[in-house]
C-alpha cells in the first residue's frame, strides 16, 4: 500500500513537474514545560513553540524558507530547521537538500521499500534493531515481548548505523541506486 502511494506520488510529481519543498515532521505529544513565576506568558509560549519546531530536510532555497516561515528575515527559523545569514546565505547548521538530492532521496526510499518488501515476501524477517550513537529503539518498542530480542542470544545482533558525514550519506544512497540499475 505504502509503495503504491509512493509510486503514485512519484508519477504525479513527474507529470505535474512538481518539486519537493521539504520533508518535515514534528512531535505530536503536547509538550509540558516548566516555568518560573517570573516568566511571562510570551516566554512560556516561545518555549512551547520551540518544542514544536519541525525536523527534517528543506529545499536549499531561501525563498522556500520564507514561504514556510513568513516571519523569517534573518537568523534561525522558529518553525523549520534552517537559518538565513546576511546576503540571504543559508546558514551552515541548516538541514537542507538540493533538488538533485531530493531526487536521490525519493529514488532511494522507493528502492528501500521494494527491497524490504521482497525480503518479507521471501520470508526473511530478521530481528535486527538499529544501534546508533549508543541508542536502540527496543526500549520504546511496543512489541518487545513478542520480538524477544536479546543481544546475548546466538544469532541476535544489532544493525550498527555508523555516524557518517552528510556528503558520504548522499554518495552512498546515489551509489546504491546506480547499482540497482546496473550502472
Amino acid at each position: 500500500m505504502q509503495l503504491q502511494l509512493l509510486t503514485y506520488l512519484d508519477a504525479v510529481s513527474k507529470q505535474e513537474n512538481a518539486q519537493p519543498a521539504g520533508v518535515l515532521y514534528f512531535n505530536l505529544n503536547e509538550p509540558i514545560e516548566s516555568s518560573s513565576k517570573n516568566e511571562t506568558a510570551e516566554e512560556i509560549e516561545k518555549k512551547i513553540r520551540k518544542e514544536f519546531k519541525m525536523a527534517g530536510l528543506v529545499l536549499a532555497d531561501v525563498r522556500v524558507f520564507r514561504m514556510m516561515d513568513k516571519n523569517l528575515k534573518q537568523g534561525y527559523s522558529e518553525i523549520i530547521p534552517v537559518s538565513v545569514l546576511k546576503g540571504d546565505e543559508i546558514g551552515k547548521k541548516s538541514s537542507v537538500a538540493t533538488k538533485e538530492q531530493f531526487q536521490i532521496l525519493q529514488k532511494y526510499i522507493i528502492k528501500t521499500i521494494k527491497d524490504i518488501s521482497k525480503d518479507i515476501l521471501s520470508g526473511k524477517i530478521e530481528i535486527k534493531p538499529y544501534y546508533k550513537n549508543k541508542k536502540v529503539p527496543c526500549e520504546y518498542c511496543k512489541y518487545k515481548s513478542i520480538c524477544m530480542f536479546d543481544k546475548n542470544k546466538f544469532g541476535n545482533e544489532y544493525n550498527y548505523v555508523p555516524k557518517l558525514p552528510k556528503e558520504q550519506v548522499w554518495e552512498n544512497m546515489e551509489k546504491e541506486i546506480k547499482e540497482e540499475k546496473g550502472m
